[in-house]
C-alpha cells in the first residue's frame, strides 16, 4: 500500500482462537462431569466444598433450589423446607403480570420503574391468588431484612439460586418473581445432580 502501514489481523485472530479453545475445553469438561454424574452404578459425588468468601458477617444465605419439577426453599440449616411446584410458579408469574398491567393502568404509561414496582407490590399485598405463594415468601424475607437494620443483632437473608440442569425454566420463573415482587439482590450457583447443598453451614 503506497504511503501506508501494513496491518495484520494475526494478534486479533490469535486471541480469538485462544478464547475459543478455552470455551471448548470448558464445554467438554462440563459435559464430562454431567455424564459422570448420570453413569449408572457409580458412587455419588462428594459434596462440593464451597466457601462463603467476601460476605459481611451479618449476611446469611437463603438457598433456593431450582429443579425440573419446582423449587425447594431452605431457610436455615436443619430446619424444614418449603416447596413450590413449577405449575404454581407459572401461575404466580401470570398473576404478577396481571398486577403489573393493573398498576400501569392506574399510573399511566409514563410511570417510572420504581413507581411501577411500588404500585405492583401494593396490589400484590392484597391479592388473594398470591396467598402462601413464593412471591409473598420473598416479600416477607425482604421486610424482615429491612426490620433487621434496627435490631441489636442484624441478620440479612441473601437468596442464592441453585440452578440444576433441568431447572432452567424454574430459574427463569423464580428470577421474574423475585424481580417484580421484591428488590432483593440474588446470587446464582450452577449445580449438578448428586452435589451436596453448598453454604448450608453459613445459613444459621
Amino acid at each position: 500500500m503506497k504511503g501506508g502501514n501494513l496491518i495484520t489481523l494475526f494478534p486479533f485472530l490469535s486471541v480469538l482462537t485462544s478464547a475459543m479453545g478455552v470455551l471448548s475445553l470448558l464445554a467438554v469438561i462440563f459435559v464430562w462431569f454431567a455424564r459422570t454424574q448420570s453413569a449408572p452404578g457409580e458412587a455419588t459425588r462428594p459434596a462440593v466444598d464451597v466457601q462463603w468468601i467476601g460476605a459481611p458477617s451479618h449476611v446469611r444465605p437463603l438457598l433456593v433450589e431450582c429443579r425440573g419439577d419446582g423449587l425447594v426453599l431452605h431457610y436455615r440449616a436443619g430446619t424444614s423446607v418449603r416447596r413450590f411446584s413449577r405449575a404454581a410458579l407459572r401461575k404466580e408469574a401470570e398473576v404478577l403480570k396481571d398486577l403489573i398491567q393493573q398498576a400501569l393502568g392506574q399510573l399511566g404509561p409514563a410511570a417510572g420503574r420504581q413507581e411501577l414496582w411500588r404500585q405492583t407490590v401494593s396490589l400484590m399485598r392484597n391479592e388473594r391468588r398470591l396467598a402462601e405463594s413464593f412471591a409473598m415468601a420473598m416479600y416477607e424475607i425482604e421486610l424482615d431484612n429491612i426490620e433487621a437494620q434496627s435490631r441489636t443483632v442484624i441478620r440479612t437473608r441473601y437468596p442464592i439460586l441453585l440452578v440444576y440442569p433441568d431447572g432452567i425454566e424454574v430459574h427463569e420463573l423464580v428470577s421474574y418473581i423475585i424481580e417484580n415482587a421484591t428488590r432483593l439482590p440474588v446470587g446464582l450457583e450452577p449445580m449438578l445432580d448428586g452435589w451436596g447443598l453448598p453454604y448450608l453451614k453459613f445459613a444459621s
